[in-house]
């Protein structure tokens, strides 16, 4: 004897075996269209974004250039973050120990007891900088830049500061990434400029 349950509309599965198949495709469909919305709002135009969505522009007029005689400039738009440095890390290269780069196996096995892999000659990374408005709370924008030789660096006058290490604790700074920034908390980009403004 066959439940009335069991059956609608000449189907013989149960009533709740069809809701949650239904309940599937609808979550299968909502899922797709969430997808193709995405898609279509991200887009492929490979435009560079800065890191609070405003479209990087760095060729104003500028006031200084960055150490060691590179021609990075401060840009006259507003700066990804303003507030306080709460972390200096000087980059420290590997050089001892390691493999070259061009010494590496693109197609062969890695494992965790590989040597580290030697810093390039041509490295230009000086160090890292983070950056936090709220440095006292778990929240609030805090970037991570990554300062290079190209890095724009100035001090309270507006002058070039001589070396990454002028850069502390406790300054507060105004910070312009490139635009590429790793979706991290705090996120991770690449600092055009950095002003200390205390």
């Amino acid at each position: 004897m066959t439940d009335e349950r069991t059956r609608a509309a000449g189907n013989h599965r149960p009533v709740g075996r069809r809701l949650r198949d239904m309940t599937i495709a609808r979550a299968a469909a909502a899922t797709l269209i969430s997808l193709s919305l995405l898609t279509a709002a991200c887009g492929d135009d490979d435009t560079d974004v800065r890191a609070d969505d405003v479209p990087a522009d760095t060729s104003g007029d500028s006031t200084t250039t960055a150490p060691g005689g590179s021609d990075a400039t401060v840009p006259d738009t507003p700066p990804d973050i303003t507030g306080a440095v709460t972390s200096v890390v000087p980059f420290e290269p590997i050089t001892e120990d390691c493999t070259p780069a061009e010494d590496l196996d693109p197609d062969g096995s890695v494992s965790s007891e590989d040597p580290p892999i030697c810093t390039p000659a041509d490295n230009d990374v000086l160090g890292t900088v983070l950056v936090e408005e709220r440095p006292d709370v778990q929240e609030g924008n805090k970037i991570s830049f990554t300062v290079t030789t190209s890095t724009a660096l100035t001090g309270t006058d507006g002058a070039p500061l001589e070396e990454f290490s002028d850069l502390a604790e406790g300054q507060t700074v105004e910070a312009w990434s490139t635009g590429i920034c790793a979706e991290s908390y705090p996120s991770q980009c690449e600092a055009v400029a950095m002003h200390r403004q205390a």
